[in-house]
């Protein structure tokens, strides 16, 4: 039996369990795989309307989304998992979305062509769903799930190599407990402060990943959470679903959270009739970077008064006596959008030692990213695992090593254009170019079996 660990809790995690689960049992492998999850990136950045931020919403409550805003599926691959996911109900696919130059002489919001894909009650929900859909379908078929939230004691923390039976194990804090031994590592996750501590332990076999992850690079933002107690009816608000905002030194992206789907029936009639705008307002990097240690007054007024005059059409003391807009919460996100993706291959796999790594990382800042990332890996893991079969021996594919390249990442999908670093009006015009096509094509097909 060839055992395989995967660590991770986000939308790379799940295609690449998925993957492997699908995978060994078509190809009937004799492949196990142990899960292990924590809180959910996208998860933990969302928020109820409660004063702490652990609590969650319930269907039917406003919530705010202060991460990833939308989905935009350009992959076939990602298109195909987000078909799949509304089937089971868990998003939506009606947001709206739209575009504003602030540089034009009267800044208007333009429709994009397609709209966006939001989770259903958030992005937190839909993930929760999405890991729990995935264990139950594959239980006792070769997958076992360990959560490590809330359970935290199960939440594993550090990995070691034992060298004479070159097998992995996995160590809860202080080496409470122990899970192994594997054969296989994927990791799914990135940020450096993470991936330290966790491969550090894994001594000289898990250092060549443990130094390229260094290199992972995340820019940072504010997202500020306001309540419009009034103006649902005014009609730049009513017009407000998503809105990228173009060429603007403050605001980066603004969505009404109270037009996404709130676990509630009829997904694809999202938002619901009366409910207070629930304002999501994304900075540009550039001002985050700029007023981290700021005053929080001074952050929070400057990102008001952009929103009221770029959406609102009013001045800030305009926004206040018309909306009367209440402050939730204003957020310091250090770990934003990746703004390094790695050259020329959309996932890690050192094959000396079977340790792989995935994540938006590695393809782009997008969920599409994460999840052509997580089904790439688990897809080079099996066949690996194939070749080691046939041939009574591992690492018959070239290590991933020389290949691992650091370069500028160029595109932004789902947390709003930071303009001083990709161009986003041409990444629209490329998804908008992919879909087209990928609509024809369908249309196409459907016209053939008719």
């Amino acid at each position: 039996m060839v055992a395989i660990a995967v660590v991770g809790s986000g939308v790379a995690s799940i295609t690449a369990v998925r993957t492997l689960c699908t995978s060994s049992l078509e190809n009937n492998l004799p492949v196990k795989v142990t899960w292990f999850t924590a809180r959910r990136k996208m998860g933990s950045t969302q928020s109820a309307l409660s004063k702490s931020p652990m609590v969650r919403p319930k269907p039917g409550d406003p919530f705010f989304d202060y991460g990833c805003q939308y989905m935009s599926p350009v992959s076939a691959v990602f298109r195909n998992e987000l078909e799949r996911w509304h089937d089971l109900g868990y998003v939506g696919n009606q947001f709206e979305v739209s575009l504003l130059n602030a540089k034009d002489d009267n800044p208007e919001m333009t429709k994009l062509e397609s709209p966006g894909w939001v989770g259903n009650g958030g992005m937190g929900p839909m993930l929760e769903k999405l890991t729990i859909q995935t264990r139950e379908e594959f239980a006792g078929r070769g997958l076992k799930h360990v959560s490590g939230f809330p359970e935290v004691e199960r939440q594993v923390t550090s990995i070691h190599r034992d060298e004479s039976t070159q097998k992995w194990f996995l160590n809860t804090e202080r080496k409470a407990r122990e899970f192994g031994p594997y054969d296989y590592v994927i990791g799914c996750f990135g940020h450096p402060k993470r991936t330290d501590p966790f491969l550090k332990p894994g001594g000289d076999a898990a250092k060549p990943m443990m130094e390229f992850l260094k290199g992972v690079k995340y820019n940072q933002f504010f997202a500020l959470q306001i309540v419009l107690e009034k103006g649902l009816d005014i009609e730049e608000i009513r017009n407000l679903s998503g809105c990228h905002i173009l060429n603007h030194d403050v605001v980066s992206f603004v969505a009404d959270n109270s037009k996404k789907p709130h676990q509630i029936e009829g997904l694809d009639s999202v938002g619901l009739n009366g409910q207070k705008p629930h304002i999501t307002i994304i900075s540009t990097a550039k001002f985050a970077e700029q007023n981290q240690k700021a005053n929080r007054k001074m952050v929070q007024d400057r990102m008001m008064e952009s929103f009221a005059n770029l959406i609102a059409k009013e001045s800030l003391q305009g926004l206040q006596s018309k909306f009367q807009p209440k402050i939730h919460r204003l957020n310091f996100w250090q770990d934003g959008r990746c703004v390094k993706v790695v050259d020329e291959s959309d996932f890690l796999f050192d094959t000396s030692v079977n340790l792989g790594w995935c994540g938006d990382f590695c393809v782009g800042p997008s969920v599409d990213g994460a999840a052509i990332s997580g089904t790439s890996v688990a897809k080079f893991c099996i066949k690996d695992i194939e070749q080691s079969l046939n041939d009574g021996q591992s690492g018959k594919q070239n290590s991933r090593l020389t290949k691992w390249k650091w370069v500028d990442s160029d595109s932004t999908v789902d947390i709003g254009t930071f303009f001083h670093l990709s161009s986003y009006e041409e990444q629209i015009s490329k998804m908008n170019l992919a879909k087209k096509k990928e609509k024809m094509v369908r249309q196409y097909r459907r016209r053939r079996k008719n």
